[in-house]
């Protein structure tokens, strides 16, 4: 018999982290949680290894796993105190990179409770860790970082020397950026018409522009045939 154990979320910015215990030739899989809280502490690099210590040996008495079965582990720091338990009970274990069915089934773990939990949009996370999904997680923060600063793993030295300050200014341009759009878009209306040009353009029946005509009684000049005849002064 073969065990493959491995985690997700560990070093993700938000929620709960998962190990999951995947017994091969008979498909068993056990899944354990390490609650958020734990990573919310600031002594959570050794609150939760221990917390993990003890996971592993609940699970390996509730799925009786005897010393002889060939364990693979993945490389994790989070697991060095489940090593010292490995070592000291002499199970026949090494340290291994997880793929395969595992590493998908344990990272979709953790984004099903990201997703379900607190909402993070499905098409914005990747199923695989990193760069990537840890920028998505966190834009995700700074649209309403007054409440999603709560699920963050706030434990993380980075997160209040760094990230913190950095997602509070993104979302503070944000609410400004949201402020001054009605005013833009009020402006841009007026901008685009030349100064002379009228807001409400008379138009015709035809819709072309209305062209004033002009007035039938403008005044001729007055026409004189013939030579004038010059005034006589009547005689005395």
């Amino acid at each position: 018999m073969t065990i493959e154990i491995d985690d997700s979320g560990t070093g993700d910015l938000i929620g709960s982290a998962f190990i999951l215990f995947w017994r091969r030739e008979t498909n068993e899989l056990v899944k354990k949680e390490v609650p958020l809280e734990l990573y919310q502490s600031s002594d959570f690099n050794t609150t939760t290894k221990n917390y993990i210590r003890q996971l592993f040996i609940d699970t390996f008495e509730e799925m009786k796993i005897p010393k002889t079965e060939d364990i693979y582990l993945c490389t994790g720091p989070c697991f060095d105190e489940a090593r010292v338990f490995l070592k000291e009970e002499e199970y026949n274990y090494q340290d291994a990179k997880i793929e395969g069915y595992l590493q998908d089934m344990v990272e979709q773990t953790y984004l099903d409770h990201i997703i379900e939990e607190f909402g993070v949009p499905q098409h914005k996370v990747s199923v695989e860790s990193g760069k990537k999904r840890f920028f998505a997680i966190f834009h995700w923060i700074t649209k309403d970082f007054p409440r999603r600063k709560v699920y963050v793993k706030s434990g993380f030295e980075k997160w209040h020397t760094k990230w913190e300050q950095e997602a509070e200014q993104e979302w503070i341009g944000r609410m400004i950026k949201t402020e001054m759009e009605p005013l833009e878009q009020k402006r841009g209306r007026y901008s685009r018409r030349t100064p002379y040009q009228k807001r409400n353009p008379r138009k015709t029946s035809k819709g072309k522009p209305y062209k004033a005509k002009k007035s039938s009684k403008t005044k001729k000049p007055r026409l004189y045939f013939g030579k004038r005849k010059k005034k006589t002064s009547a005689p005395k």
